[in-house]
């Protein structure tokens, strides 16, 4: 069980992440500062150091808190699993579309790439040389890129920005994009 102390650093340390991401859901890119935070949360600049000892620090913390909040489904472990993925994804994106649009952020998509993106390239890797083991390592590599480009939040947010295309649109631009890849590797169409 937390003490006082340790459940009031939990409710500080979330005011300031809350903060946080009001700043860039208000658009204020630009005002993602410890100082333009801090003002947010009504709190001092010392108190956001005390948690986060410089602003590198503070946006890592953002990216995690964000990426946790998009609850971004697991990646699939098999070829059916791929070709749904567009779904679950873009539906979690789309129920998220604040949270989604925020982790966009030029300064966060970086960090949460290193927090989650990669890893996501790996597993499809993975799961690609499973699939078609014949292929070559460079066929390979790049179904993987193009699976692995239109399973994120840019795709998707691309997609409804760009074109004004509703959610079942864009979910059916990145299926077709993932059957696509997934047919092309090897040489062998499956259904």
């Amino acid at each position: 069980m937390k003490t006082l102390s340790e459940k009031r650093q939990d409710m500080t340390r979330g005011l300031i992440l809350d903060a946080a991401f009001e700043l860039l859901r208000e658009g204020a890119v630009s005002e993602l500062t410890v100082r333009a935070v801090a003002q947010h949360a009504v709190i001092s600049e010392r108190t956001v150091f005390r948690y986060f000892p410089s602003r590198e620090a503070l946006l890592d913390a953002v990216a995690a808190w964000l990426l946790e909040r998009m609850a971004i489904p697991a990646v699939p472990e098999s070829r059916e699993g791929l070709l749904g993925a567009p779904r679950l994804l873009y539906q979690a994106f789309e129920d998220r579309a604040d949270t989604t649009r925020a982790a966009l952020h030029p300064e966060l998509i970086g960090r949460i790439r290193a927090l989650q993106a990669n890893g996501r390239w790996e597993a499809v890797s993975r799961l690609l040389a499973a699939i078609a083991p014949k292929a070559g390592a460079a066929e390979q590599r790049i179904a993987a890129a193009n699976i692995c480009y239109h399973l994120t939040a840019s795709s998707w947010n691309y997609y409804r920005s760009a074109f004004g295309f509703e959610l079942e649109e864009c979910i059916a631009c990145a299926e077709a994009a993932v059957r696509q890849a997934l047919d092309g590797i090897g040489g062998v169409k499956r259904k």
